[in-house]
């Protein structure tokens, strides 16, 4: 098969919904919008995050207003509610055999939660408490166990601070008996200036790192040893030992900075439009999603860099780059250079003085992936720089860096993390090996093939997003009130890879839950054997 090339997309008025050539040949790998489901409700969190169970050929998807629903997809071209589950704050839900998890968190951010294990029908099997605001849960490979990231969240005005910690649930002894261990990260506090040196982020004044790590999203290795969650505010990863009955985190990683001086990024919101350009800050890469895969015999992580300022009662991070006293120069604090960009108050005065020797932003707008060596380090082999930025441009300008709400916003998001790359998957489609990104800003799913993860190449993006819907009345400016529908699907937060397989047409599809828009929309995947002529 010749190597992926770029792809060129098909705008229609609802986005970008096919993958195609320039002279309108496929390409090796063509990407196409074949179904969706909308829930009817806008900007409550309705389609959220997505698991998928081949035999009954159900898709169950989170919904975080209401609990679980779950979607017939024997015709991905016409996706059916069959089923739905109340349930208070669902946050995650994952699939093993005929067994469904759903963890939530029915309190606060400071109180306990629960995972719930389930048949394919909903009727309950068992159920145990876990830690503070569960964020996510993940099955082993071998199906006997299941992780789940406690986030530990702190309540807005600070007054209480959970710990973040790993939950371990073992299944060995049956579903209908499950044996809960949680994993805290006290003991690293005697590594924490080592561990901010290296690139953890830490900021909350009072809290102890075990209160100050939020593990996010849990990743796990095809063979089942090992386990990494992002620490998504601390700009860092916890790696974690699964030997059965011993599990422990047993090492942090910082993930270090991005240098955008090199690559550049669009800082400002108020200088006329899209504006790619290096500037002297260094952006924290705070991924989101994390995905681990095997290649060559070494493990490999991929994670989208969404980013994720502290911003509370008692800790107010954030701040424009020109309230911040820094020896960067002056002129680099205008608003129509670099001036609005939102960077963190709370890191880079380095000697205390009250000027910053470095300014740190928040993202690295991009995706990034990472090696693994055999005693758990973590090191960066390849990151994207500024290229869904500049795709974006490219093939859609109406929809460069714009916010999660209907209407135009070109730039609004320029001075605060970009397009913010989410959810993700990385699976094999032919004989390639792609990844696939959510940006829950722009919209819609890029995509790179990383076959090659030393090298890999960007594939294309498919965005079934309105960029000019106007209003939440009228979105075409016809004059005619038609919903905030009309603006397609926007924010998605859940990207799942469904492979041929196990798919219910024989193809490989792409789950993507949108959050503000309440749509599950199905991206069918077509590996073909043609190449665009233009290229040979």
């Amino acid at each position: 098969m010749l190597p992926l090339i770029a792809l060129c997309l098909l705008a229609t008025p609802q986005g970008l919904t096919e993958s195609t050539s320039p002279t309108g040949v496929p390409f090796p790998v063509h990407m196409k919008v074949v179904g969706r489901h909308a829930s009817g409700r806008w900007g409550e969190s309705a389609a959220e995050i997505a698991a998928w169970h081949p035999g009954s050929k159900r898709l169950f998807v989170v919904d975080a207003a209401r609990g679980l629903r779950v979607l017939d997809l024997s015709d991905p071209a016409d996706p059916r509610q069959v089923n739905e589950l109340a349930m208070e704050g669902t946050t995650s839900v994952a699939v093993h055999g005929d067994l469904v998890a759903v963890v939530h968190k029915p309190g606060g951010k400071v109180d306990r939660g629960t995972l719930e294990l389930l048949d394919t029908d909903l009727k309950p099997v068992s159920e145990c408490r876990v830690g503070m605001g569960p964020d996510m849960v993940c099955f082993t490979p071998d199906g006997k166990r299941l992780l789940v990231a406690n986030e530990g969240e702190a309540e807005q005005d600070g007054s209480e601070d959970p710990e973040g910690s790993i939950g371990v649930v073992d299944l060995s002894g049956g579903a209908d008996k499950p044996v809960y261990r949680q994993l805290e990260f006290a003991r690293f506090e005697s590594q924490r200036k080592d561990l901010t040196a290296r690139g953890l982020h830490c900021v909350s004044p009072k809290a102890s790192l075990a209160q100050d790590l939020e593990p996010e999203y849990i990743t796990v290795s095809p063979d089942g040893t090992r386990a990494f969650a992002t620490l998504q505010e601390n700009n860092a990863i916890a790696v974690i030992d699964l030997a059965p009955g011993r599990e422990r985190v047993e090492r942090i990683e910082p993930l270090g900075f991005k240098d955008f001086s090199k690559c550049g990024l669009d800082a400002s919101d108020k200088d006329g439009g899209p504006a790619i350009k290096p500037w002297p800050v260094l952006g924290l890469h705070q991924p989101d999603g994390v995905k681990c895969f095997e290649h060559a015999g070494t493990l490999w992580l991929a994670t989208a860099d969404e980013g994720e300022e502290r911003e509370r009662r008692d800790v107010q991070e954030p701040r424009r780059l020109s309230e911040v006293k820094h020896n960067l120069g002056r002129e680099i604090s205008a608003k129509d250079a670099a001036g609005r960009l939102q960077v963190s108050g709370l890191r880079g005065d380095e000697d205390g003085d009250g000027t910053f020797e470095r300014v740190f932003c928040f993202g690295g707008r991009g995706v990034s992936l990472w090696k693994v060596a055999a005693d758990g380090g973590i090191t960066q082999a390849w990151d994207s720089g500024s290229e869904v930025e500049r795709k974006v441009l490219e093939l859609m300008p109406q929809a460069f860096n714009m916010d999660g709400e209907p209407g135009p916003s070109m730039d609004n998001r320029s001075d605060n993390r970009g397009p913010e790359p989410e959810g993700l998957d990385v699976g094999m489609v032919g004989d390639r090996r792609l990844l696939f990104v959510g940006l829950e800003r722009t919209g819609g799913v890029m995509a790179w093939d990383i076959t090659d993860p030393e090298r890999p190449v960007w594939t294309g993006w498919v965005n079934p997003r309105n960029p000019t819907a106007r209003t939440s009345d009228d979105m075409d400016g016809d004059g005619k009130p038609d919903g905030p529908f009309a603006a397609g699907d926007v924010a998605p937060e859940g990207v799942l890879l469904i492979p041929a397989s196990a798919s219910p047409n024989g193809s490989p599809l792409l789950a993507v839950c949108n959050e503000v828009s309440g749509t599950t929309t199905l991206v069918q995947i077509k590996v073909t054997s043609g190449a665009d002529p233009a290229q040979k």
